[in-house]
């Protein structure tokens, strides 16, 4: 029997031991998780914050691209009628000259790509004239409809500007505008003057909207006058029921459905001064696969290092507990300070746990504090260059398309002297606009790093609106020769139409007047690349400058022999094609003349 009773006691320690090892590496294992959720909460809410902040930006961008768009179609009406107005103040039409004013208007809507015909209509209805028809041909009275829209401007004297109609005369679907037009003797008249839907569909386009946006022109009536997609099909048409409904709520920013039945993401702004509307949409499942993508890789993440720490700290729990029960067994045999000395280290330990995990949650905190504070000044400078951009561009855009109008009319009068200083002073604004367009793009854009993400371009579409952006007076200079039968190419179109846009300003700079610059088309296949060469006949680039060329940094701005400075749009262009891996190089430069040549490589997935 002894033994038997000798035994029982070494039987229940070891359940004992092992119900003491067990309560202690599930106890550690649970403090772990408890340390570590607050910081797994804490980077899935900072995640979270991040993206819906670049989902805001991708937004405001979207608000943006549609009022600059509605700024740019307000800019293209303003000019139309800078050309009625300098049509109203020549001395044949003030003196009542029916047939001086026929031959005046003709010559207007002739030079103006914008204008389809103009008339002078009475409070009647009668038209004496219609510059679509000889003088003197018996032309229809408007139907009551348009009557009702010139009211206000015989009543009112104001300029009007009309929804979507179809002309009596040309029996196409036209919007027009309408002025005071005072002959004097003859009495008091509706200026018109008829616009182009497709010239509005031009105006939309000069921002060339990526591939899968959809922007559109609503006139007063809600029905598409423009569309950047499909404008055959869907012009005409009234606006989408989601869309009608979003622009009812005066939101600035919606979701609705396209024509096609696309969800998206819409921006809507009011075009100036005409009671138009330019909305442009966004697909809505590219921003909510981004979300989506996001999120996940958090998920994912988040369970890995759960996963990890809970194995670390229950290895952790069980050398610890081994020791403690050690410690434990060798203090109730009553040994030396052994035991106590591993109870201190383990107090110890925890100590430094404690104290680790309080500077760890101070990090954290200040770490949050300071990314709040870089976005708040972040979304500041935007807001301010937003402001700037504005507020600078507008009055010298007025006063650009008052110049045109002062210098069409004094051209067409015969006062070429007059009209000379009007050119060239037309000319230097336009100098004045393009460095103010420069350097927005240096402080908003190109002195960040990384890479751009390209879409599938138009070349010949990107040329077209780079050509078009020179001043009236030299754009007719710029002639495009082709080399390869490639029409589309992967770049950002809006970064690469602003450093095409400065080497043609430089080519026609440097360029005697009247000479011509080419563009020439070309790729190649090792690198596989698109390759934009402008060719210039100038005297070429001084040997000393040649060095400023290949710097990385803003080269000095040095003054050229007129006292202006120099340097800031060809680092643009060196940025642009740096964000693009691509390659700017000087080809060649002599007194025949400088080929500057862009190399934008192309990835063989895409």
């Amino acid at each position: 029997m002894q033994p038997t009773d000798a035994s029982a006691p070494a039987t229940d320690a070891a359940p004992r031991r092992a119900g003491l090892g067990l309560g202690v590496a599930s106890w550690i294992a649970g403090v772990s998780l408890l340390a570590l959720l607050p910081l797994l909460v804490f980077s899935a809410y900072s995640v979270q914050r991040a993206i819906s902040e670049q989902q805001a930006q991708a937004v405001a961008a979207l608000q943006r691209r549609a009022e600059a768009s509605a700024a740019a179609i307000a800019h293209q009406i303003d000019g139309v009628f800078a050309a009625l107005r300098a049509m109203a103040q020549a001395g044949a039409v003030r003196r009542g000259d029916m047939a001086a004013t026929y031959e005046i208007a003709a010559r207007v809507a002739q030079v103006d790509p914008r204008i389809v015909g103009i008339s002078i209509v009475d409070a009647a209805g009668r038209q004496p004239f219609n510059t679509l028809r000889p003088l003197g041909t018996v032309l229809p009275t408007p139907d009551a409809e348009l009557l009702g829209l010139q009211r206000p401007v015989l009543e009112q004297g104001r300029q009007v500007i009309s929804p979507m109609v179809t002309g009596e005369v040309s029996g196409q679907r036209v919007v027009g505008v309408g002025m005071p037009l005072d002959m004097g003797p003859a009495g008091t008249y509706v200026l018109r003057a008829v616009v182009r839907l497709d010239a509005i569909g031009t105006w939309l386009n000069e921002q060339a909207w990526p591939a899968d946006w959809t922007a559109a022109v609503l006139d007063q009536r809600r029905l598409i006058i423009a569309r950047s997609r499909d404008a055959e099909r869907y012009i005409g048409q009234a606006a989408t029921a989601s869309l009608q409904a979003g622009l009812d709520s005066g939101e600035p920013l919606f979701e609705s459905r396209t024509q096609e039945g696309e969800p998206v993401y819409t921006s809507v702004a009011r075009v100036p001064g005409a009671n138009w509307t330019v909305v442009v949409g966004r697909p809505a499942g590219a921003l909510n696969a981004q979300v989506r993508g996001s999120m996940m890789a958090v998920l994912v993440t988040g369970v890995l290092c759960a996963l990890l720490a809970v194995a670390g700290a229950l290895y952790i729990a069980r050398r610890l507990g081994s020791q403690l029960r050690g410690a434990v067994e060798a203090h109730v045999r009553g040994s030396d300070g052994t035991a106590d000395r591993t109870i201190r280290e383990v107090a110890e330990l925890s100590d430094a746990l404690e104290r680790a995990r309080e500077a760890e949650a101070r990090a954290m905190h200040e770490l949050q504090r300071a990314r709040e504070q870089t976005l708040a000044q972040l979304k500041e400078r935007s807001d301010m260059l937003d402001v700037l951009a504005h507020e600078v561009r507008q009055p010298l855009n007025n006063a650009s398309a008052a110049l045109q109008a002062a210098t069409v009319e004094l051209s067409r009068d015969g006062k070429l002297s007059a009209a000379e200083p009007m050119r060239r002073a037309e000319m230097v604004l336009n100098e004045v606009q393009q460095s103010i367009g420069n350097t927005l793009a240096v402080a908003s854009l190109l002195m960040g790093g990384g890479r751009v993400e390209g879409v599938d371009t138009d070349i010949d579409a990107l040329i077209e609106v780079a050509i078009a952006d020179m001043p009236p007076g030299e754009a007719w200079r710029v002639r495009m020769l082709r080399e390869t039968g490639t029409r589309t190419a992967t770049m950002d179109p809006g970064l690469m139409r602003l450093a095409l846009r400065n080497l043609l300003a430089n080519a026609l700079r440097c360029s005697p007047p009247g000479s011509e610059v080419v563009v020439r088309v070309s790729d190649s296949d090792e690198p596989l690349a698109l390759i934009l060469d402008v060719e210039d006949h100038g005297p070429g680039i001084p040997a000393d400058r040649l060095p400023d060329f290949a710097a990385s940094a803003p080269p000095r701005l040095r003054r050229d022999a007129r006292g202006r400075r120099r340097g800031l749009g060809l680092h643009i262009v060196q940025r642009v094609m740096e964000l693009h891996g691509g390659q700017w190089q000087v080809l060649r430069s002599g007194p025949e003349g400088t080929t500057m040549r862009l190399v934008i490589t192309q990835s063989v997935g895409e």
